[in-house]
């Protein structure tokens, strides 16, 4: 009798739709926070941004693969073999110093707003002994047809007879600002930098990390030139309505850069990714990248216990600081016939809520199929709040809820 009892028990918990509508909701306290989790204590107001939203509730979710792992978002590292900066006409004709790190170099310029777009074959790159060096030379229509975006104007040199050394570019004839892009390939001088997360709360500091590598695989004397000079660098913060700010960087133990940005508490009303732009040079070889990361202000917040009965109901309390569209999601993990939970599922609610003060968004599981041999206990993991109208990812939990 006891095993046809287990037997059952294991097939309801692996049939679709099989959760009791008539069991009562349990309340869960939060657990303790993860490392990686994104949580605010308190909420704040915003104006709404002009247009039109959505704002009838939806619902959804689909099984997933349990041998699929999920995993966290990684912050991304950005490399860089690359740099770029303005130059004006009469820098062009005197000649723009380049300092190569490889041979194989792409250049490309392209006037600015209101320049003069540059002859063809106008650009001439020469060696230390004022030598024009042999280049392939490629004009603004021949990179578009390529399917470049570029314009008009553009010219692209690749320096493929050009090995370590001091060069300079020179154009006559130009009138106005360019933008010169160097590009290295082959360069063993990699720049790479990276943030310690890719969310951050407005008002909130965000760690960047700036290092060069390259003086163990560069040929000896460049990397000799390396050795003797330090990272120096300059970072500059940019929000999505155009505003930037001056980022210092500090020099580390390890021979690297670093900093905390602090970023500004009132935002940006404009939405979109934020970015840090740092630019950097040793040894006179120069790189630059761009992080781009998100910056939201906590409009809302998961406040107090979620309740669930079963999978096919769970509610999620929140606290709103602002009118707007919040959208909750969720990954439910099942326990298999070994004892170990994995994924099964992947939720999303979201709703308008016209004013500040407390709501609930609903989740339900119950349009989805069980893999068989799995059931409770469940958990709810990779819970995520977001800001729909903002386009602002708010909280994360690695962990909600186990029933």
């Amino acid at each position: 009798m006891k095993t046809r009892l287990m037997i059952a028990l294991a097939l309801a918990g692996a049939t679709s739709g099989a959760w009791a509508s008539s069991a009562s909701l349990i309340d869960k306290t939060l657990p303790a926070l993860s490392a990686g989790d994104r949580t605010s204590a308190g909420v704040v107001s915003a104006p709404l941004p002009p247009g039109q939203f959505e704002r009838a509730p939806v619902q959804f979710a689909w099984a997933l693969d349990p041998t699929d792992a999920v995993n966290a978002p990684a912050v991304e590292v950005m490399e860089s073999r690359s740099f770029w900066r303005t130059v004006d006409a009469a820098e062009l004709q005197r000649g723009v110093e380049l300092q190569l790190s490889a041979p194989g170099a792409v250049v490309q310029l392209s006037p600015g707003a209101g320049a003069r777009a540059l002859p063809a074959q106008s650009l001439k790159v020469r060696d230390a002994a004022n030598q024009v060096m042999s280049t392939r030379q490629f004009e603004s229509a021949q990179l578009q047809q390529a399917g470049m975006a570029v314009a008009p104007g553009t010219q692209l040199l690749k320096l493929e007879s050009a090995d370590i050394g001091s060069y300079r570019l020179q154009a006559a004839d130009g009138q106005g600002q360019y933008v010169l892009q160097v590009l290295e390939p082959n360069s063993p001088v990699v720049l790479r930098a990276r943030t310690d997360r890719h969310v951050a709360f407005a008002g909130s500091r965000i760690n960047l990390q700036v290092d060069m590598d390259g003086e163990q695989t560069a040929p000896a004397s460049l990397a000799k030139r390396l050795v003797a000079a330090p990272l120096a660098g300059q970072g500059l913060l940019v929000a999505p309505d155009g505003r930037t700010w001056e980022v210092p960087l500090q020099a580390g133990r390890s021979g690297g850069l670093s900093t905390n940005v602090a970023l500004p508490e009132q935002g940006s009303d404009t939405p979109g990714l934020w970015e840090l732009q740092v630019f950097t040079e040793q040894g006179g070889i120069a790189r630059d990248t761009r992080l781009a990361f998100a910056v939201s202000r906590p409009t809302a917040r998961i406040a107090g216990a979620i309740s669930a009965a079963n999978p096919g109901d769970v509610r999620f309390p929140l606290q709103l600081g602002a009118p707007g569209r919040y959208e909750v999601r969720a990954t439910l993990f099942a326990t298999g016939s070994d004892g170990v939970l994995r994924p099964v599922a992947q939720g999303h609610s979201a709703a308008w809520f016209n004013k500040a003060g407390t709501g609930q968004l609903g989740l339900s599981f119950a349009d989805v199929a069980l893999p068989a041999g799995y059931g409770a206990p469940f958990e709810l993991r990779e819970v995520e709040l977001h800001d729909q109208t903002r386009m602002a990812p708010i909280e994360r939990r690695a962990r909600a809820l186990r029933f």
